[in-house]
């Protein structure tokens, strides 16, 4: 027998197809040259196998490559990380092996049908969050054909200041959002604070937490700590000076209000990815963790 390995493409791994990394644009797939023309069904489409006496069409494997191709074109994946992988995440520490395995056995077990539990991952900047969250997107759509969509709440949240200046409601753009199968939501707490950003971010959380699907988070704030302007516990609930000043070294809880974080511990598992270095200022980490 032929060695798999061998005779898999070169350009897919036997994948059958490729992701591009285009500058100012969303990562793209689309099929491996070896998947040009399907051989399997001449470019149809479609196969006919015989059943009771007849022969009928069947899609052929080639027809729900595209399909999940199409999914993962939807995702919405940053240039930067747009070869983000299972396979391509390094482990540096006992934190990446840990967060690596949460991410990988969400996107293993999950299913459709039954409610999910997600992940949050939170540490410094540069650990590998993002990597993690576009890994799991991108194996559940390519390998499952799930739906699902990653957005950094403050682009968000920009998106919805633009509707209105085009006098579009905020649920033109959230309710999309809300009916997806997976959500990843990066950069948590990164707002500025405002009552409308939470409340915002509350309806988006609820709608999904009510109709029992499965949202992803990452976030450069810790579980622990306080603002060194507020006393413990209290949570800063309107923007201020003090907000923003002190902002690094202020918690979750705090930066996203108790209604939630208290939704987002039901919702999600609390994973901490913080290797102590930002990897992506580490001369050798940069090319080989952030250059796929």
């Amino acid at each position: 027998m032929p060695n798999v390995a061998e005779s898999a493409c070169p350009q897919c791994s036997g994948a059958g197809y490729v992701v591009d990394q285009v500058l100012g644009q969303s990562a793209r797939a689309r099929r491996c040259t070896c998947e040009a023309r399907c051989e399997r069904c001449g470019g149809a489409g479609f196969l006919l196998v015989p059943r009771d006496g007849t022969q009928v069409a069947q899609p052929c494997i080639c027809k729900h490559l595209d399909e999940r191709i199409g999914l993962f074109n939807q995702i919405g994946i940053p240039a930067a990380v747009a070869r983000g992988c299972f396979e391509g995440f390094k482990e540096y520490s006992p934190d990446h092996s840990r967060a690596r395995a949460a991410a990988q056995d969400f996107a293993r077990k999950y299913r459709r049908d039954v409610t999910t539990k997600g992940f949050l991952l939170y540490g410094k900047p540069g650990a590998g969050k993002t990597h993690l969250l576009v890994a799991t997107l991108r194996y559940l759509a390519l390998e499952k054909g799930v739906a699902g969509r990653y957005v950094e709440f403050m682009l968000l949240l920009s998106d919805i200041r633009a509707g209105f200046a085009a006098n579009q409601s905020h649920m033109q753009i959230i309710d999309p959002l809300a009916r997806v199968p997976v959500l990843a939501i990066d950069e948590l707490g990164k707002e500025r604070g405002t009552e409308w950003e939470r409340s915002t971010l509350d309806e988006l959380i609820s709608r999904r937490y009510n109709s029992g699907l499965a949202t992803l988070f990452a976030t450069n704030y810790f579980l622990e700590g306080r603002a060194p302007s507020e006393e413990p516990g209290k949570v800063v609930r309107t923007r201020s000076p003090e907000f923003q000043r002190d902002a690094e070294s202020m918690s979750l809880p705090q930066r996203v209000g108790d209604r939630i974080y208290s939704r987002l511990n039901e919702m999600c598992t609390f994973v901490r990815l913080d290797p102590g270095m930002d990897l992506r200022k580490d001369s050798h980490g940069a090319g080989s963790f952030w250059g796929r």
